[in-house]
Order: structure tokens, then C-alpha cells, then sequence
């Protein structure tokens, strides 16, 4: 990550004060009766980690209002900052399994049975009814107090979750990891695990969020899941597919087929990002006659700034 320092020396005078004689500058042909220092400093100066700008001689700089016009007087005014672009995705580690017992969207709370596995700054996700039709939200840990953990903000579907969950399939899980792992499989229990994105761009016209496979799940290229066609994995079928969670998300609401031809939108925006975030949830389910093996898949994830 490039680091940037803004530095802005505006409103700097050399005065002489006190002074009863003032000698003008002179030479054998020329004579300056008055000089003035107010030019000087760099557009951009630059090195490995820092970039700065420097104007000397700015005066009534800045931002001025009133109820019905802005004015922004000043060289540098008219800077704006350079295009950026932050992009980090994170995976349900399910060694971190840990079950919730209470939950708020509005106080921006979790709490779990065991904080230990958790540290200020990791991403939070949140599962209620875990399975095919479960429920999520995502979240940055700002604070951990015993077992309550508090997040920047909640992602996905909080509102929709209990503040009290009454299952024994509630769990929260530490965002950070790069594999997801289904386990091993029944016929009559789907299995999911899912991936957080977090992004920021101050690229005014917003972003777009691809994802694309290296292939089918599978074990090798002739053994390899049935991809979801009806919109839902549904339990005692062959189907593998993903379902987007979230706001910002795209294709919400149904389970799609992953493609390694061409990508799939799963999240966009046409405004600048200020940590904004789904959730992509791997979902699969087995039938009798599904071949054992170790399925792989790779997906890509491609953030692109619309600048």
C-alpha cells in the first residue's frame, strides 16, 4: 500500500518589521524598488513511501459557505486526491467455531460462548440456522469485552437475525481465512461455508465485483458435481452453487451456478466505498449415488474501480 502525506504551507509571509531604512535591490542596469516572496514549492515531489505537495504564498485558502453558494479559494483547491482502490476477501475458518447466544443489529453486538480464537481487527461472520437456508452477517471486531464483540457495522442480513437464537446451529466465525471447506457429507444435511468481501475506492462512478472458476467442483474432469439450475441446492440432490448476501449483492434471493467461461457480478455500486461488504455462501448437497473423493474448485475474485 502506497502511503501519501498532503502538506500545504499556505498563508506563509516574509515581513521585515521595525525597520526605519529599506535598501531596494540593485545592480549596474536594473533596479527592484519592491519584491515579494509569494511563489515557490513543488506540484508533486515523491519518494519510495511518500508523496508531497507544497505551495508557498497561499492566502484565504480553504472552503467558504454560505446558505445557497461554496466557494474554494486557493491553488490547491482544485487537488483532488489520487484514484485508490483497497480490495480483501476472507473465508469462514472453522476451526474457529464458536456458538452465539445473543445477537444486535442496532448495538452492533455479538455474543459467543468462547472469544478466544477472535482479536481486535478481525472480520466477524455470523450464522443463524446453519444450512442451506441459513441466515449472516459480517462485521470488523473494534472491540472484545469477556464474550461480547463489537463490529464497525453489521453486512449481509442482520436485520433478519435473532437477538436470541434458539437452535443449536448458531455459530460465529472468524473471516479470514483462504480455503473453504464443506466437510464431509450426508444425504440428508446440506453443507455450506461462505467468504466476506470488504472494499474501498474513492472512484466516484463505484466498483464492480466478478467472481470466476478454474473449472468444476470436482475431483478430476471426469468426476465432478452437477452444477444448480433451479435456483436452490436443495437437500438429497446433487447440486453445488452459491447465493449472494447483502445489499450491495447481486442475484440475491437464489442459488447460481458458478462458471469458469465467462464471470458472474456478484457486487457493485455506483457511488465511492467505504467498507462495503457481502457475503458469497458455498452451498452443496449429495445424493446416493454421488462419487467419494476430494472436490476442489478455485475462485477468483476481481474487484475493478470505476474511475
Amino acid at each position: 500500500m502506497r502511503r501519501r502525506l498532503i502538506v500545504a504551507l499556505s498563508g506563509v509571509s516574509l515581513s521585515l518589521l521595525n525597520v526605519l531604512t529599506v535598501h531596494a535591490m540593485t545592480s549596474t542596469n536594473f533596479q527592484i524598488l519592491w519584491d515579494s516572496v509569494n511563489v515557490g514549492g513543488e506540484d508533486t515531489s515523491t519518494s519510495t513511501n511518500f508523496q508531497l505537495r507544497d505551495t508557498i504564498g497561499e492566502h484565504g485558502t480553504g472552503t467558504s459557505t454560505s446558505a445557497s453558494y461554496s466557494m474554494s479559494a486557493g491553488y490547491r483547491v482544485g487537488d483532488t486526491q489520487d484514484p485508490f482502490i483497497t480490495f480483501s476477501i476472507g473465508t469462514q475458518e472453522n476451526a474457529t467455531e464458536a456458538a452465539f447466544t445473543a445477537f444486535s443489529n442496532a448495538g452492533k453486538t455479538v455474543t459467543v460462548t468462547s472469544a478466544a480464537d477472535y482479536a481486535v481487527g478481525d472480520y466477524v461472520g455470523v450464522v443463524e440456522n446453519k444450512g442451506l437456508s441459513q441466515l449472516i452477517a459480517i462485521g470488523k471486531i473494534t472491540d472484545i469485552t469477556g464474550t461480547v464483540m463489537t463490529v464497525d457495522a453489521w453486512s449481509g442480513e442482520p436485520s433478519s437475525i435473532s437477538a436470541i437464537p434458539g437452535g443449536s446451529d448458531d455459530f460465529a466465525y472468524r473471516m479470514n481465512g483462504s480455503s473453504a471447506v464443506l466437510g464431509l457429507q450426508t444425504t440428508s444435511v446440506g453443507t455450506t461455508s461462505f467468504t466476506r468481501t470488504n472494499i474501498v475506492t474513492n472512484a466516484e462512478s463505484g466498483y464492480t465485483i466478478k467472481v470466476q472458476t478454474d473449472g468444476d467442483f470436482r475431483v478430476s474432469t471426469s468426476t465432478f458435481f452437477i452444477n444448480v439450475s433451479d435456483g436452490a441446492v436443495t437437500v438429497g440432490s446433487e447440486e453445488y452453487g452459491g447465493e449472494v448476501v447483502g445489499s450491495l449483492g447481486l442475484g440475491t434471493g437464489s442459488d447460481f451456478a458458478f462458471s469458469s467461461t465467462g464471470t458472474r457480478t456478484v457486487q457493485e455500486s455506483s457511488t465511492y466505498a467505504s467498507n462495503d461488504r457481502i457475503g458469497l455462501v458455498y452451498k452443496l448437497s449429495v445424493a446416493p449415488e454421488t462419487p467419494s473423493g476430494n472436490y476442489q474448485q478455485v475462485i477468483t475474485y476481481t474487484a475493478t474501480a470505476n474511475f
